[in-house]
């Protein structure tokens, strides 16, 4: 977290590998590529927000595979520092974060097909300071929604089937004020984050 009146500036990649969806409705993928910004308001919390582009899968029966094209996301959000044992170097936060994707329509036959995904987290982390090295892991509650459409109508929002997941990652302190960030979420589905920051 950066410290109070602090910027910290990034690049992320996130990946969701996979996301089964309610009602026998299949799963959904994408990949997301951000530039990140964070400030803490005070020592203790600090607000989120990411910029750039994203795609987005989906897999199911009917209409069949549905791929569509690259194109806005972003997303924002707030943490907040909880227990912390400096002699030990364990930390605790909590944070929220609502990722949305909005990719362009695609045109399978003679339908068009719109989406919007909605990527709303809450979570809770413990992390240990290591040398350069601060492994983290915890849990989070959430859900993707995926909203589409059909030839502009026919909306429908559909939800994710688990909403429970665990989190495992870990930062690298490659330079001063300069952190590698690799993170894995799994049981509510599977994802992938790789990231680079730094503080000014």
């Amino acid at each position: 977290m950066p410290k109070e009146k602090q910027w910290i500036w990034g690049v992320q990649g996130d990946f969701l590998i996979d996301r089964n969806l309610k009602d026998n409705q299949g799963s959904t993928s994408g990949n997301r590529y951000f530039l990140t910004g964070s400030f803490g308001v005070f020592d203790w919390i600090c607000f989120d927000g990411k910029i750039g582009a994203g795609d987005v899968a989906w897999r199911n029966s009917d209409p069949g595979n549905l791929s569509y094209n690259t194109s806005f996301a972003g997303a924002y959000g707030f943490r907040i520092k909880g227990y912390e044992n400096k002699k030990l170097g364990v930390k605790t936060v909590a944070g929220f974060q609502h990722i949305s994707v909005h990719p362009r329509t695609t045109s399978p036959a003679s339908d068009k097909h719109r989406v919007i995904i909605d990527d709303w987290q809450a979570s809770i982390l413990i992390s240990e300071d290591l040398g350069n090295f601060t492994p983290y892991l915890g849990a989070r509650y959430g859900t993707v929604d995926f909203i589409k459409w059909v030839n502009e109508h026919d909306r429908k929002r559909i939800k994710s089937e688990k909403m429970w997941g665990a989190v495992i990652g870990i930062d690298y302190l490659v330079a001063k004020d300069t952190r590698l960030n690799i993170e894995g979420d799994f049981i509510d589905g599977e994802e992938v984050s790789l990231g680079i920051s730094r503080g000014f």
